[in-house]
């Protein structure tokens, strides 16, 4: 497996983290890189997780005040939408089919 990261490690292009794009009226989306990191590790799976939350952050908007009820609904719509696009994608990665992706895909809702 770790031939294998390394490999893509060389192939990656932007493998030191988060790499952002946004098109148009599309929601954002960010590709986080795990193409360095060892996941059969604790200490790999927990930093791919904390870069899977900054890029959560980096997608959805700065969490509203609690005065301003739209964007609260907005807000958390976007934490759920990326939330659960990322656990799943992190149960494929750990659980071995996904590995030759390299990156996890987090898209938030606007």
């Amino acid at each position: 497996m770790k031939t294998l990261i390394a490999i893509a490690a060389a192939a990656l292009l932007a493998s030191t983290g988060v790499a952002q794009a946004q098109i148009g009226s599309e929601p954002a989306s960010v590709a986080v890189s795990y193409a360095d990191l060892d996941l059969s590790s604790p200490g790999g799976r927990k930093a791919l997780e904390g870069r899977v939350a900054a890029a959560v952050k980096r997608v959805c908007p700065e969490k509203p005040l609690p005065q301003e009820l739209r964007k609260q609904q907005a807000w958390r719509a976007c934490q759920h939408t990326a939330w659960s696009s990322a656990r799943q994608q992190l149960a494929a990665i750990y659980g071995g089919s996904r590995l030759a992706a390299n990156a996890v895909r987090i898209s938030g809702s606007n």
